[in-house]
């Protein structure tokens, strides 16, 4: 088509040969003016090559004289810019092509992550240049800021690896999120209830929309990106003490509270807070009966006094009660105290008493209530708190105030029972567990039982059928020659009782509370009456069968006699 424009242009006359050059001419002119610039280079050699955001001047270009098109490629995480066919693309996970001078620039792929990058004390303060993209591709990418001092600071791509990125490192996923300030002064309120006045709140401050204390001094903290969890101002608040301070001045005492520490690390002296102002219950029952006896009738009332951060209740030796705000009085006559800062009303607890006792010490009249003996009063040492009576899995019956080593929790426990109010554990416990006398002769009340001596719950074991039914035995043990009583709960207890008493019937059961009370001798007249039967059962057969027959059915009626009366008896 160039050729036909060049002929209609030139006029009839003209030579061949000067046409033919000239149309040579036209078409190398054209081609040189449709060669490309392209840009040219690889973030390996120059690390711009990755991270420009298409400013004017930073990349190198070259002249694409036999291509039309320029290229970019990510292969094995490099960025590659150049001329099209010159651009690696084998293995790209990225690639692109485009036909206009230096189209190949900007940010490739659009959605690579920029992050800042700085070190140095320079790096320390929040950056203000804008972020870079990250040299190196990764789909799972991150930037990072890590502040060794509050000189020392190092931000960049975590793929880059010019930094060795510890655990204390700040990791972010989006664009520019590394750009915090890596180092601050924090400022909080001290001061120590305990040394004076002014630490819990302000009055004039109380109906404000926002109370702050303003008596106090202040101390101040360096804080380093990622150790903010280590830097905190803090108020410590236990019945009628409030301290306030800096987390690198907590005082010794204070170490071991940390978990009841209120933190905060947001903003200069965010711990000067009021503390709120306390409500209790005011009274005393020597002019108000109900302060004692219905203390439910009496309501709270808040507290007039800005150290009044806890409530009390004493009682008296006249056995009055007094409640009210702030410390417990020190007054004469008293007998006990607690202090308390939880919210409406906290003394508003009874002083708890409970029957303490246990059934090793104390016998069966800490389980069955009937001969009460051995049985103390314990003042419960937390206010309010509920009497217990339980059984162990291995019988034992134990009374008193819960606390925490003992509980309705407890694994080892049988059966447990939790009651409000004091000496509300009383009575007979568990009811339903049968209740058997457990002695053996050895034991001065085993041969003669009386009412209430030693019947306890039976112990609940391991393996215990579900279906068999509960039942006390008694038995005289024909080897040791003494009275053995118990439950058939108890497997070793059972056996010998089937083995040692001398005969099948020996072994007497029986189901109903404490039933296993036949007198001692009664036992051992049993055994000893079997034994003798027995005795001439075995005289005889060893005998001449040449006796009468009159003399072998003497003996058989005798047998017989001693059996009915055994059996009668049981």
């Amino acid at each position: 088509m160039h050729f036909l424009l060049v002929v209609r242009m030139v006029r009839p006359d003209t030579p061949i040969l000067f046409l033919l050059v000239g149309s040579l001419l036209l078409t190398c002119s054209l081609q040189f003016a449709r060669a490309i610039v392209c840009y040219h280079c690889d973030s390996i050699a120059l690390p711009e090559c990755a991270q420009t955001l298409g400013e004017v001047g930073v990349l190198p270009y070259e002249d694409c004289t036999n291509q039309l098109s320029c290229a970019m490629s990510i292969v094995d995480t490099i960025t590659y810019r150049g001329c099209g066919s010159d651009t690696p693309t084998t293995g790209a996970t990225y690639s692109k092509s485009c036909s206009s001078n230096l189209c190949n620039a900007g940010v490739y792929p659009p959605g690579r992550l920029k992050c800042h990058h700085c070190a140095g004390v320079d790096c320390v303060g929040a950056p203000g240049a804008k972020p870079k993209p990250c040299r190196y591709h990764h789909e799972e990418d991150q930037c990072y800021t890590e502040v060794l001092s509050a000189t020392e600071a190092y931000r960049g791509c975590v793929s880059e690896g010019n930094h060795t990125v510890s655990s204390a490192a700040k990791l972010c996923e989006y664009n520019g999120c590394n750009d915090e300030q890596g180092a601050w002064t924090q400022t909080c309120a001290t001061c120590d209830s305990a040394s004076g006045r002014g630490c819990k709140m302000d009055l004039f401050q109380v109906n404000s929309g926002r109370c702050n204390v303003s008596l106090y001094e202040e101390c101040q903290q360096d804080v380093l990106l990622g150790g903010e969890e280590d830097k905190f101002c803090f108020s410590y608040r236990k019945l009628s003490r409030v301290v306030r301070g800096c987390s690198t001045a907590l005082p010794a005492e204070l170490e071991p509270l940390q978990d009841e520490l209120d933190k905060c690390r947001t903003g200069d002296k965010c711990n000067a807070g009021c503390t709120p102002q306390q409500r209790c219950l005011t009274c005393n029952s020597v002019d108000q009966a109900a302060c004692r006896s219905n203390v439910t009738a009496v309501s709270n009332s808040t507290c007039g006094s800005a150290e009044a951060s806890s409530c009390f209740a004493c009682e008296y030796s006249d056995w009055n009660i007094r409640r009210g705000c702030g410390a417990p009085p020190t007054d004469a006559g008293i007998l006990n105290c607690y202090e308390c800062d939880a919210d409406r009303g906290c003394n508003s607890r009874d002083f708890t008493r409970c029957y303490r006792c246990s059934s090793d010490q104390a016998g069966a009249a800490c389980a069955n209530w009937e001969r009460p003996g051995g049985i103390y009063i314990e003042e419960c040492a937390q206010p309010g708190a509920p009497c217990l009576v339980l059984t162990h899995s291995n019988g034992t019956t134990e009374r008193g105030c819960q606390r925490e080593d003992f509980s309705c929790t407890s694994t080892s426990n049988s059966a447990c029972k939790s009651c409000t109010g004091s000496f509300c554990n009383k009575g007979a416990f568990p009811e339903q567990r049968l209740w058997c006398h457990q002695c053996t002769g050895q034991q001065a009340d085993c041969e003669q039982i009386s009412r209430g001596s030693n019947a306890i719950p039976c112990p609940v074991q391991p393996n215990e059928p579900q279906e068999q039914a509960e039942a006390c035995l008694e038995y005289f043990d024909t080897h040791k020659q003494l009275v053995v009583r118990g439950c058939r709960s108890n497997p070793q207890m059972y056996y010998e009782c089937l083995l040692r008493s001398g005969h099948e019937d020996g072994c007497r059961l029986c189901h109903n509370q404490a039933c296993n009370s036949s007198p001692g001798e009664d036992l051992r007249a049993d055994s000893k009456l079997e034994s003798r039967a027995l005795e001439l059962i075995m005289a005889k057969s060893s005998s001449s069968f040449t006796s009468t027959p009159t003399l072998v059915v003497c003996v058989i009626w005798s047998l017989f006699s001693i059996i009915y009366i055994v059996t009668a008896r049981n």
